[in-house]
């Protein structure tokens, strides 16, 4: 596991036995620990993108300099709550007050249209934390977009992560269970078993499909290229498979959309019966009363998990990196003490990232929990990682055919 214990003094040797047997004298042999958010200046931590060994206080000093925060993630329900909580978390644990742009967009791409075209420039990243899928930093990657921050000592809950979902030194997965599949209504449409079923004629007209360009269609295509027998590497094969669809599903197609209000929108209202949007829609809408809403699992699951990078030139890389530890911690992982529903709540917790989080499930859905979400050893075992060098060399090709 890629962890860092700084073991650097700023005294020379002699001086610090000196003085800490006289601590030690003063309390009566009892030694105390600064806590990891604050306390006083004297240990340090090496925060690695800075290439610096801070004290406490001179991590205080500069999350007030920064002052503000730009994270690039999605349109959680609980986005509003997570700011707060974030901007509550820093004022506790640092005592200062922090602004928070928390983005949101389920076009994930327009963030790295942005990003590459401030660089280009020479211009500051207009994001401090990319929260995206994983295919996102692949091919930000390719363009040397990422930084390298990892290990930090501000980032401590880096070793409750399993390895799987690491990329060290430069990003770090914060969901471990997130792919597109197709969220249905079970009760008007009980004939859907698999992706190919969604050619079915009772389907005219009630269904919708993702826009082109984006993972969450790419997540669509890699579903049916394996139900198909297709090779996702292969652009010719991955045009077969868009052939397929537009041929046999798209008659069904009502709408082309990502956007996840507007489905639920068409859902509810019985105007659709089906959408391929993200599993995690499925729960949320049960979870707001719409018992009648279930998901469809593709035969293989390729997930495509969001992780958290720094872009090159972030300009406040100590919140980002607070907000990175915070974001992967078990309390708000399983955020079971917010004020929010146990939809939004389902929504933003998306599976286990290692043993650690095993725990953590709320007594109210303990009964239910694995109806909806994987066992970790399934984790481990069952999910098919995606080669996102090879996809991302090949997508282009078939989404623009696509579109």
């Amino acid at each position: 596991m890629n962890t860092r214990i700084n073991t650097r003094f700023a005294w020379p040797m002699l001086s610090a036995i000196v003085v800490a047997a006289l601590i030690l004298a003063a309390c009566g042999g009892a030694a105390t620990s600064a806590p990891s958010g604050g306390g006083g200046g004297g240990a340090t931590k090496h925060v690695s993108i800075l290439n610096k060994d801070m004290t406490d206080d001179e991590i205080k000093a500069e999350i007030k300099k920064e002052g503000s925060l730009v994270v690039a993630n999605w349109t959680y329900t609980a986005n509003d709550e997570l700011v707060k909580q974030f901007k509550q978390y820093v004022k506790d644990t640092y005592g200062v007050d922090v602004e928070f742009t928390y983005e949101g967009s389920q076009a994930p791409s327009t963030y790295l249209t942005n990003l590459y075209a401030a660089q280009k420039a020479g211009n500051p990243s207009p994001y401090d934390v990319m929260a995206i899928e994983e295919n996102y930093w692949a091919e930000a990657m390719a363009n040397k977009a990422p930084d390298n921050y990892l290990p930090s000592d501000l980032i401590p809950n880096q070793k409750l992560i399993l390895d799987q979902f690491q990329h060290v030194p430069t990003t770090i997965a914060f969901q471990s269970t997130a792919f597109p599949g197709i969220v249905y209504n079970k009760k008007n449409a009980p004939y859907l078993k698999s992706l190919k079923d969604l050619a079915d004629p009772r389907l005219k007209g009630k269904l919708t499909l993702p826009l082109p360009g984006d993972i969450t269609a790419g997540g669509f295509f890699l579903g049916v290229a394996a139900e198909l027998g297709k090779d996702y590497k292969d652009p010719a094969q991955m045009k077969e498979v868009v052939d397929w669809v537009v041929t046999n599903i798209s008659p069904n197609v009502l709408k082309y959309t990502t956007d996840s209000s507007e489905m639920q929108q068409l859902l509810r209202s019985g105007a659709v019966d089906a959408v391929s949007f993200w599993n995690s829609l499925a729960r949320l809408e049960y979870f707001n009363g719409y018992k009648d809403t279930a998901l469809l699992i593709p035969s293989a699951i390729y997930p495509a998990n969001g992780y958290l990078w720094i872009p090159k030139g972030a300009a406040h890389p100590v919140l980002a990196q607070i907000f990175i530890n915070w974001r992967l911690s078990p309390e708000v992982q399983f955020p079971n003490k917010w004020p929010i529903d146990h939809g939004p709540w389902s929504e933003l917790s998306e599976g286990f990232l290692g043993p650690s989080f095993e725990g953590q499930i709320p007594d109210w859905f303990k009964a239910d929990y694995y109806t909806y979400f994987p066992t970790l050893d399934q984790i481990k075992t069952k999910f098919k990682q995606v080669d996102w060098d090879a996809y991302n060399a090949s997508s282009k090709d078939w989404q623009d055919y696509y579109a």
